[in-house]
């Protein structure tokens, strides 16, 4: 019974986050800021919640049949990551005056000031040796793969974007994904390390050719949005059909499929607008869901909560809950003192603070 209520609630939370206080666009017409601030905010905040129910599915999935739903959701959901950050980064080299000067300034520390706090819980969890521990420091935890990922390519879009003229970014940087592609492949990483990576260049050439983008489906809307939502199932219900990272044809219809989902969640964006704050809430701290949920999983499977309490976390409804409630508690906390940190290596922070002593 407990089983059937708790894949109920898991199914009524997703519809919830999903569609509560969502608004479609007036009959015939499309928004035009499809991809604010806010929108981003959101498809985040979705990302965090669907990566948290994807990971628990592998060890949840049999007794609440609801996660299997998501069991394949983790890899679209990096990728709307990835897609929101080069549409940002394309943004910002297209609008905004001197930004390449404080690029590593600002956008860095947004990412590593939190990474470097949980990995800290990594290093004192998983006991690695020497070697793994010295890395980790240079952000490359293959625990946290995607921030190593994401400082790849920031690295790469800021040495093209000193290179090449703003509308030539994104071509240049599909180059560059297509070669951090096929370098991790060949070094024998895993898939997931390198495919939803193709949804950066996409987000950037969104951003860049937007109004493009837009007319194009102001016109038939509803046939080519159907078109682009059957792209996506099609080609990403392939590779989770026939599953084997091994063979290239494989990674080059999971690369396809995680670049269609970019592109449809920039479709549907363009008719709906979603004003939920709740997802909002997690969008916030998107980063910091992604970053501790596996401490969570590990500390109340095996680790030093569940010797603690080995007769609660058993249970799979309370390692359920325990995992959700740990995971945002912790990324509350995470997202609380990375801003103090951040407020302190602000230059504009420590100007202020300069002025007033003087």
């Amino acid at each position: 019974m407990i089983n059937t209520v708790v894949s109920a609630a898991i199914i009524v939370f997703s519809l919830f986050i999903l569609l509560w206080r969502i608004k479609p666009a007036e009959r015939g017409k499309l928004f035009n800021n499809y991809f604010s601030v806010a929108r981003t905010r959101s498809i985040k905040g979705m990302g965090a919640i669907f990566i948290l129910f994807s990971h628990i599915c592998s060890y949840l999935g049999d007794t609440f049949r609801a996660l299997l739903i998501f069991k394949n959701a983790g890899a679209l959901m990096v990728a709307g990551f990835f897609f929101v950050s080069g549409y940002g980064l394309q943004y910002g080299v297209m609008n905004k005056k001197g930004y390449l000067k404080s690029f590593f300034r600002k956008r860095m520390p947004s990412i590593l000031v939190p990474y470097y706090i949980v990995n800290l819980f990594y290093i004192n969890t998983n006991h690695p040796p020497v070697r793994e521990i010295i890395l980790s420091y240079f952000g490359w935890n293959t625990s946290l793969w995607y921030v190593t990922a994401i400082l790849i390519l920031y690295i790469c879009f800021f040495l093209c974007a000193k290179l090449f003229a703003a509308r030539r970014l994104p071509f240049v940087m599909a180059v560059c994904v297509v070669i951090y592609m096929i370098v991790m492949n060949r070094l024998g990483f895993g898939s997931w390390w390198y495919k939803s990576c193709p949804s950066f260049a996409v987000g950037m050439w969104l951003c860049a050719h937007k109004n493009r983008f837009r007319r194009f489906f102001s016109r038939g809307y509803p046939l080519k949005a159907l078109c682009v939502i059957m792209a996506t199932v099609l080609s990403y219900g392939c590779c989770c059909i026939w599953n084997d990272d091994t063979k290239l044809a494989q990674i080059i219809i999971s690369a396809v499929g995680t670049t269609m989902f970019s592109v449809m969640l920039a479709v549907i964006s363009m008719k709906i607008k979603i004003k939920n704050p709740i997802i909002n809430f997690f969008g916030n701290m998107s980063l910091e869901i992604y970053l501790t949920h596996g401490l969570w999983i590990a500390w109340l499977k095996m680790g030093v909560w569940h010797d603690l309490a080995p007769e609660i976390f058993d249970n799979d409804a309370l390692f359920f809950a325990g995992i959700l409630v740990g995971t945002l508690i912790m990324s509350f906390l995470v997202h609380i003192i990375s801003g103090f940190i951040l407020k302190l290596l602000s230059p504009r922070a420590k100007s202020i603070e300069k002025s007033a002593q003087m």
